[in-house]
């Protein structure tokens, strides 16, 4: 997302893709976690820029027995397993993938122990949110030969809290906010908490945070001209929208207006330009309009 304006000289730190690391292939949920016996699906996430092989991945019980699941692709590059009937609560599981890395063996990438809890209802409740305080302040964006570009503007941080209801199955949940009905940033399973914090994203896959709106107002100097501008300055409404992954029952989209501003640029005074005066012997407009007066009535008065 990088533009127009002088580029830096090509260097050794160019911004390049990341390669494909098999320790960032995860399964959005802690070891040893409690999912829910009744959870839709089950998602492996890849490294950035990388992509699952939904065909490697399997469900096993602790003690290697394989359960039935369909496999699918998903959003965010995941690999979906959908348990064909529920899991046995107290019974303790192993997700296993495979790499989706081409340079390195298929053999499992990661193997994620948690145990079956008892269903809950799916939830139909999202939460809340709200808008923050706008802050004029000095950030970066994604952009430039670096992949980072230095600009000011205007930031605003978003407020989500999640329904309870939500909360045991947040793992398995991915996010969209829209701006003005347009998509702003998206998120992957399992980037919110239960306290609505958000995991930062990667920049290479996500340039936006999801709970973070901006404007740029301003460059900083000696900086790549970024295409990111932002937000304009002005009043907007963003909507937040979660999706229970593979879930029948469609989560509400949560909506808040706010508003971002950018400072008024005053003109630089002119050296030397004092306008018109008596300071120093000067003449004010009125006193040249005088002048001229006199000098007018006084031609006209002779013969």
């Amino acid at each position: 997302m990088l533009g127009g304006g002088i580029a830096r000289p090509p260097s050794a730190e160019a911004c390049a893709g990341p390669t494909c690391v098999t320790s960032t292939i995860r399964a959005p949920l802690p070891a040893g976690a409690a999912v829910p016996a009744n959870v839709p699906a089950l998602v492996v996430l890849p490294p950035v820029l990388q992509a699952m092989d939904p065909m490697g991945l399997r469900l096993r019980t602790a003690d290697g027995a394989s359960v039935e699941a369909s496999l699918l692709a998903g959003p965010h590059r995941s690999g979906v397993l959908i348990p064909a009937a529920p899991l046995v609560p107290g019974t303790g599981y192993l997700l296993e993938s495979n790499t989706p890395c081409r340079d390195m063996q298929p053999s499992p990438a990661i193997s994620v122990a948690f145990t079956a809890g008892p269903a809950v209802a799916l939830p139909t409740a999202s939460g809340s949110l709200s808008a923050g305080a706008e802050q004029q302040t000095s950030f970066e964006v994604w952009g430039g030969a670096l992949c980072s570009v230095g600009v000011e503007g205007s930031v605003l941080p978003l407020r989500f809290t999640p329904a309870p209801e939500l909360v045991p199955f947040l793992p398995w949940v991915h996010w969209t906010l829209e701006v003005d009905g347009q998509t702003w940033a998206t998120a992957p399973h399992g980037a919110v908490d239960a306290a609505g914090g958000v995991m930062s994203p990667n920049r290479f896959g996500y340039p936006h945070d999801l709970l973070s709106v901006y404007a740029v107002c301003h460059l900083q100097p000696s900086n790549d001209r970024p295409q990111d501008k932002g937000i304009p300055p002005g009043q907007h409404v963003a909507t937040l929208r979660p999706v229970l992954e593979q879930s029948a029952t469609p989560l509400p989209a949560l909506e808040t207006p706010f508003t971002l501003t950018c400072p008024k640029e005053t003109p630089d005074p002119v050296p030397g330009d004092r306008g018109c005066s008596q300071v120093g012997g000067g003449l004010t407009a009125l006193g040249v309009l005088a002048t001229l007066g006199l000098w007018r009535r006084s031609r006209q008065s002779r013969p």
